[in-house]
């Protein structure tokens, strides 16, 4: 998450890093469907997503403690993504969200046409 917003002016600024994000909330959403999971099982179950962008997001979102992140001495190491007990407190949010966007989606692609975009 490249930009930074102003934490001092605003303390939901950490929740609009991830809603800004183009893949913080599929990422949540798929670790919450899968969880515990690897990163090569997540990588593939999120089509157009990079290594690279995958790995960035997650660890933003450990970092955050959004998710958990375990590490398993095993040879080779192994490493497993959840959602963390604050992470399932966005949850319920994050679905609401989905839920608004299924039963506008017939709407604001009318707009979009209207308006040209």
């Amino acid at each position: 998450m490249a930009k930074k917003l102003d934490y001092e002016y605003c303390k939901a600024a950490p929740m609009l890093e991830w809603v800004g994000n183009k893949w913080s909330l599929v990422v949540i959403l798929k670790v919450s469907e899968n969880e515990p999971v690897r990163f090569n099982e997540l990588y593939r179950t999120i089509p157009s997503i990079s290594e690279k962008v995958l790995s960035q997001v997650l660890r933003q979102l450990c970092v955050d403690g959004i998710l958990d992140r375990c590490l398993f001495p095993d040879v080779p190491p192994r490493v497993e993504y959840s959602v963390s007990t604050l992470g399932r407190t966005l949850l319920p949010i994050v679905k609401e969200l989905i839920i608004w966007g299924q039963e506008n989606f017939d709407q604001i692609m009318t707009n979009r046409k209207i308006c040209g975009t």
